[in-house]
């Protein structure tokens, strides 16, 4: 087993990793690592209905799409994460114990007594601290989670209300209330002691491990893969499952509610009200198929049509918030 520290906190750097060792590694390995904040959805999730937009938007925070399955996350430097990638067989692909009960381990040596729900998530009491997913490729396992050190709860919390109501058969995370460990532990000296010890016990755990350091070839394919993958938004909210939603459209008077339809990342379709079928306004909303369900997107669409927008009767001021809120 190779255990290290993963250096940086860039969560497009952090992510890329994981994809590029579990296709690319020989050897088994533990990755320890933390990011910058962000949030960290599943590969089958809807982003946008994951997430408080205006918040996530207004903060900075980057949404970037994993490998793995599961629900959404949020990371900042209170918050610990691991990566375990090992070969698997045909006949038991998945098996989450085989690594939810390392992690428990490590916390029973700091006097912690955990439990472990059905949906493989640590729990003390009825706080969660720690959740899990995997993915598999090929004969090799990614399980990977996180720790809740002393996340900044309230950012947690934020982020990860949804802004909007959406249709669709993504996979929804489940809420669940959380907590820290640092309150658990109040004599501990801090998240890089409590990073050190956690790789310090797997050395000693894992019989035989050794400390690796990232290559240089590591690093330039890992932010490669970044750059053209993780980084884009075709990745992390256009490979959404397919998904719907309604929206009231502010007019100068009153609202006009449509239902939006949006396959890949892209408006396929968009659905007036009876009394508005035949009106100009309802022609003009069918030339947005074909948009992204992207902010800069429908800001251009408004900037290109604001005259004929504003003829028809529409107040554009509010007009692309009226799609992500």
């Amino acid at each position: 087993m190779l255990i290290f520290y993963r250096p940086f906190t860039d969560p497009y750097l952090n992510i890329a990793a994981e994809e590029y060792f579990v296709k690319n590694a020989t050897d088994d390995i533990c990755m320890i690592w933390i990011n910058e904040k962000s949030v960290i959805i599943g590969k089958h999730q809807n982003a946008y209905g994951e997430i408080n937009y205006p918040y996530v938007s207004q903060n900075n925070i980057p949404v970037v799409r994993r490998i793995s399955g599961g629900g959404a996350v949020y990371h900042d430097t209170g918050n610990v994460n691991f990566s375990f990638i090992r070969k698997t067989s045909k006949t038991n692909v998945v098996d989450f114990n085989r690594f939810t009960s390392v992690v428990v381990h490590f916390m029973q040596s700091l006097g912690l007594e955990v439990n472990i729900n059905k949906r493989n998530s640590l729990f003390i009491g009825e706080q969660k601290f720690s959740g899990h997913a995997e993915h598999i490729f090929h004969d090799r396992v990614l399980h990977h989670g996180t720790i809740l050190w002393n996340t900044d709860l309230t950012a947690l919390a934020n982020s990860l209300m949804p802004s909007k109501s959406y249709s669709s058969k993504a996979m929804e995370s489940v809420r669940s209330e959380v907590c820290n460990l640092a309150p658990r532990l109040p004599g501990y000296p801090g998240i890089q002691q409590f990073t050190e010890s956690l790789v310090n016990w797997l050395l000693a755990f894992y019989k035989g491990s050794t400390v690796y350091q990232l290559q240089e070839n590591d690093l330039e394919a890992i932010s490669a893969l970044a750059e053209t993958k993780y980084k884009t938004w075709q990745w992390n909210f256009g490979y959404s499952p397919a998904y719907s939603f309604s929206v009231q459209l502010p007019l100068r008077q009153g609202s006009a509610a449509v239902i939006v339809k949006v396959e890949n990342g892209i408006i396929v379709g968009i659905e007036t009200e009876n009394e508005l079928h035949r009106q100009p306004l309802a022609a003009m909303f069918q030339t947005m198929i074909g948009l992204t369900h992207r902010e800069e997107d429908i800001d251009r669409f408004v900037k290109n049509n604001l005259d004929a927008l504003e003829l028809d009767g529409l107040n554009t001021v509010n007009f692309t918030k009226a799609f992500f809120r």
